[in-house]
């Protein structure tokens, strides 16, 4: 019977993308005839199509999603899979468009929030700020691009107001390094600093609103994130309850996707909310979700979600709801077809990862890590370094595919605060030894090996030499580096899991499974 309801699920699906579900028809008879907007529009309830960076396909994808503004009438307290799924349209258009990476080095606009900006406009959100993108994507910060808008409606008398604020969580170039600063302590730095940052973006936002607008009445906040920006959104969500009490908890939608943990339950307590709400306090697993308006929406193939793992004592705030993963044929052939309507390079759903996968890749980085202190003490910065070079372009490289030569890599290592301080021999030595490197490690990628990937090879490999890491950890790191720079097929459990990532596996599990087959921790259908 499940089966027959997916696949009825996908010919539904599949008739909106056709356009059997005509866009905006009768548009003005769908509107409540009481709504009038003082700020922005209200819209009809539709599907509208969103743009969305994908890194996977190298190119900006589209997809529709379904929207109303009647969404914000019901309470924040109840898991809405049809707003999840709206907020997942938009966290995806958050990230930087992939065209605008041609301008990868610029300070200012250079169209990175072209996406969000059409999607507010479709969806009659207004007075629209991006915090964050006017940043070179060569800046490695603890901070987290954030699109806010707003719309203000009077209905039955009574003046309501959205405030939107998606958090970007893809395509944001060197501030990827930010990912891996765990820090001593007091919770993951990187995601937690931001979380910081955030906060005063979205009080100055909210200061603004109402400075413009006199008032905005009821306030009901839509906040969303995907990966990184899940992670800022979660913790931010709890800073909100705590310190904004003029938002209503059942007027604050919290929806994340992707979110890694960042908090222990000795950390930060100014960040935490519904901490852990999956279990129970002597560690074992509810029989159902606890009241909260903050639901964490995971993969169980997505190995980001967990790096920063639950056997460290890491949790996130909210309901965590886990979408499966699936070993049954023939749902792996139905989300492939629900995939590959996005076009671009199909996801191969029989290729991602098991929750099994996962839990083989975490066991084996808890031996490797041994713990979050020797993780900071004896690899962060190294890994930081690499990242943020893989994630730095220059001009002739962004727009003419130019790949540095040593004399090149040279200079872009030297102006790097940490291998600055290294003496120029060493630097030398470990460029020319990581040029000698880089010949077999891209041939064991594979033999369609991306520009992007020539570009950082050596870059990468120089600044891990430049730390010491040991040789056998170096190339394994660059190989997964380049792998997952590419669009060669996953082969192992790690690509695998990585590959999950993707917010086109989380659009098309969204869209297959329904709400009764979430599992509070990850599972595989088997």
């Amino acid at each position: 019977m499940k089966t027959i309801k997916r696949r009825a699920f996908c010919k539904a699906a599949a008739a909106a993308v056709a356009g059997v579900l005509s866009p905006h028809a009768a548009a003005e008879a769908l509107l409540p005839q009481a709504a009038q907007a003082v700020v922005g529009s209200a819209v009809p309830e539709d599907y509208y199509s969103f743009a969305f960076r994908s890194d996977h396909s190298e190119t900006d994808l589209s997809h529709d999603f379904y929207y109303t503004d009647a969404f914000f009438e019901n309470t924040a307290l109840q898991y809405s899979h049809k707003l999840a799924l709206a907020t997942l349209g938009l966290v995806a258009a958050s990230g930087n468009t992939y065209q605008s990476d041609a301008l990868y080095w610029v300070e200012g606009e250079a169209g990175r929030e072209d996406s969000i900006a059409d999607a507010y406009q479709k969806l009659g959100f207004a007075n629209a700020v991006y915090a964050g993108y006017q940043c070179s994507l060569n800046t490695p910060v603890d901070t987290a691009g954030c699109a806010f808008a707003q719309k203000t409606l009077v209905q039955d008398g009574q003046r309501t107001t959205i405030i939107a604020a998606m958090l970007r969580g893809v395509g944001y170039g060197a501030e990827w390094a930010s990912n891996l600063h765990v820090g001593e302590g007091g919770g993951h730095y990187g995601f937690v600093t931001a979380a910081e940052h955030f906060f005063e973006d979205l009080q100055d936002y909210l200061k603004k609103a109402e400075a413009a607008a006199g008032t905005l009445g009821t306030i009901k906040l839509w906040l969303g994130g995907y990966s990184r920006g899940a992670a800022v959104a979660n913790l931010t969500a709890a800073r909100i309850r705590q310190q904004l009490p003029r938002i209503a908890q059942e007027n604050t939608f919290v929806y994340t996707f992707a979110a890694p943990a960042a908090l222990t339950a000795a950390d930060r307590p100014d960040l935490q909310a519904d901490y852990d709400n999956n279990h129970t306090a002597d560690g074992g697993l509810k029989t159902d979700w606890d009241v909260s308006n903050i639901f964490n929406i995971i993969s169980s193939g997505d190995i980001v979600a967990r790096v920063m793992p639950e056997e460290w004592g890491y949790h996130r705030n909210g309901n965590d709801r886990f979408l499966p993963s699936t070993a049954y044929q023939n749902e792996l052939d139905d989300l492939s077809i629900i995939e590959s309507r996005m076009g671009g390079v199909p996801l191969r759903f029989d290729q991602l990862a098991t929750k099994e996968d996962v839990d083989s890749v975490i066991a084996a980085a808890l031996v490797f890590c041994k713990s979050a202190a020797n993780y900071h003490e004896k690899y962060e910065a190294a890994f930081m370094d690499m990242l943020q070079c893989a994630f730095t372009l220059s001009e002739k490289e962004a727009a003419e595919g130019v790949i540095l030569d040593d004399e090149a890599v040279m200079e872009r290592l030297r102006s790097m605060e940490n291998i600055r301080k290294m003496s120029w021999t060493k630097v030398l030595r470990c460029v020319m030894t990581a040029s000698a490197m880089s010949r077999p490690i891209l041939e064991q990628v594979g033999a369609i090996v991306p520009l992007r990937a020539q570009q950082v090879v050596v870059p990468v490999l120089a600044v891990g030499l430049c730390y010491e890491v040991e040789s056998d950890v170096l190339r394994m790191l660059v190989y997964y580096i380049l792998s997952l720079m590419s669009v060669n097929s996953p082969a192992d459990s790690v690509l695998r899991a990585a590959f999950c990532h993707y917010p086109e596996n989380y659009i098309t599990l969204m869209e297959y499974y329904d709400p009764a087959e979430h599992g509070m921790e990850a599972y595989t259908r088997k």
